[in-house]
């Protein structure tokens, strides 16, 4: 199984997407795509902002960047649905 999510979210006519593709799984060109996006357009459409960032890491490093930061925000989300539940 293959590492695909996509993730959008918007307020107020800020959008902002968040991609993570996984390629070449299984070779030694396997990597990690992490990208990024914002695009602000005001209440009559034109764009005021529209940009985004792309990283490639390798599984091991996307796992050494990002394994801390999903687990604290995991920690916390199991919190919040305790205390609220």
């Amino acid at each position: 199984m293959s590492l695909n999510y996509d993730a959008e979210f918007s307020r107020g006519g800020l959008v902002k997407t968040i991609r993570i593709r996984e390629h070449n799984k299984g070779t030694s060109y396997e990597t990690v795509e992490f990208t990024i996006k914002s695009k602000l357009t005001d209440d009559n459409g034109k764009v005021i902002i529209d940009n985004g960032h792309t990283s490639f890491f390798s599984p091991d490093e996307f796992k050494e960047f990002f394994g801390p930061i999903f687990s604290e925000m995991k920690e916390r989300l199991n919190h919040a649905n305790s205390v609220q539940g």
